[in-house]
């Protein structure tokens, strides 16, 4: 089994089971009772189990136990299930919180490390496609769980959407990742550099922002359908279709336009995509409604393939394990300190699902400092990487193949630019992928 089908079949099965339950986790939290403070808390407290597990990730993947991390992501996804299921109030807010921490960091650190080691294996400046890839399977096999999971919640079917969980993830595991190699990204460096400021900021945020889009975002919309999950389901896989068309038809482009005009125009749009929020109230309906979600949808959407491809490339240049537990690191850690204190703050106000507007808001001026995002060509000293070729480490070779890249990507430019334009047109349905989850996502 190489790199991509390894990858591929990972995402698409963990896909398939979050779409199931996981997915629906503050709706859940929310028709259980809690409100923005516990949920506030659940968060905070699944960000310090992130990082708690994260060191167990660690130390399994150094000795090579490859297999036993995929076992461990599943079985995590399959506690969590059965916690969430139980309807047990006082053990879901912690115990809860920990196993989704786990699963977190158990899902997405192996698939982030797959990831990596799929993009730098083949060639080069094909970040966005393989990522628009990613997106278009995670839309599709995400949503059908999403269908599946809120037809089955709504007739109570609690022991099928648990034994589903189970079947799917031992079909997954046995038949599909028996086999599923391990990645090996690079020795650990022999010497690490500080990250700089507005690179550990941008980190930081990025947690932040994928867990309000997961949790609270998610949340809005449910309010918005009328606190019925079964159209809940319906209007999250409604904003989906098009979307996939989207990708499609710029995942090819994306990595060869100027990726400095991408991404900034991405930033400035992901911002206004918080304002739209913040201005979205119960009063709006009807189509007007429906439009701005499509439109908030693809704004946000473009934004994390954009800032992904940019992230990954830079990981891909040095090829390296370190950068991408660093940022985990940093993302959870903020996570967990954020949402506590969030969660102290709510505690004392308003925490009706209106309030959300409020940080919304907030977070506008906080989404342009991804335009921080500048990656240099190195954090990371390591004379001993495994799979560098002689290319990427000669910066002569590196500027000149960079030089020819940015003149032939130049004419393609004002024809990306047209695409765009007509692709953001409101007409068109879009999908909140739930933490580059997607996701939940997040980090």
């Amino acid at each position: 089994m190489n790199s991509a089908t390894s990858f591929y079949r990972f995402s698409g099965i963990h896909s398939l089971l979050i779409g199931l339950l996981p997915f629906f986790i503050p709706v859940l939290l929310w028709q259980q009772g809690f409100r923005l403070a516990e949920i506030s808390l659940f968060i905070a407290i699944t960000g310090l189990s992130f990082v708690v597990a994260l060191i167990g990730w660690q130390q399994l993947y150094r000795r090579g136990r490859w297999f036993s991390i995929l076992l461990l992501s599943f079985a995590a996804e399959l506690g969590l299930v059965s916690l969430l299921l139980a309807g047990d109030n006082t053990m879901l807010l912690v115990v809860g919180a920990i196993l989704n921490g786990i699963y977190n960091c158990f899902y997405w650190t192996t698939q982030r490390i797959m990831f990596s080691d799929l993009t730098g294996q083949q060639a080069k400046n094909q970040t966005g496609k393989h990522f628009g890839n990613f997106q278009i399977l995670v839309v599709v096999l995400l949503k059908l769980g999403i269908l599946v999971g809120a037809y089955l919640q709504q007739h109570q079917y609690v022991g099928l959407l648990w034994l589903l969980s189970l079947v799917i993830s031992l079909l997954g595991l046995i038949i599909g990742l028996r086999r599923c190699p391990m990645p090996i990204l690079a020795k650990t460096p022999t010497s690490v550099e500080p990250l700089p400021w507005s690179q550990i900021l941008v980190f930081s945020l990025d947690g932040i922002f994928l867990f309000v889009e997961s949790y609270f975002w998610l949340l809005s919309l449910f309010y918005i359908s009328g606190n019925d999950i079964v159209e809940f389901g319906i209007l999250v896989v409604g904003l989906t279709v098009l979307l996939s068309a989207i990708f499609m038809l710029i995942k090819h482009k994306i990595d060869a336009i100027n990726q400095s005009y991408v991404f900034y125009s991405a930033v400035i749009l992901y911002a206004i995509s918080w304002a739209l929020r913040g201005q979205l109230t119960p009063e709006i309906s009807g189509l007007s409604l429906y439009l701005q979600i499509l439109v908030i949808a693809f704004l946000t959407s473009f934004f994390r393939l954009s800032f992904n491809k940019r992230f990954f490339d830079h990981v891909n240049q040095k090829h390296t394990l370190q950068l991408l537990l660093l940022k985990s690191y940093i993302s959870q850690g903020a996570i967990a300190v954020f949402f506590a204190l969030l969660g102290a703050f709510y505690a004392y106000n308003d925490q009706s699902l209106n309030s959300l507007s409020l940080l919304y808001w907030t977070l506008v001026p906080l989404g342009l400092l991804y335009a921080l995002y500048r990656p240099k060509n190195s954090y990371l000293k390591n004379n001993n990487q495994i799979g560098n070729s002689p290319v990427e480490n000669n910066p002569a070779e590196n500027n000149k193949s960079n030089a020819s890249v940015i003149r032939s990507n130049s004419q393609l430019l004002s024809q990306l630019r047209s695409q765009l334009l007509s692709q953001s047109d409101p007409q068109l349905h879009g999908s909140e992928l739930p933490s580059d989850h997607a996701y939940r996502n997040n980090t």
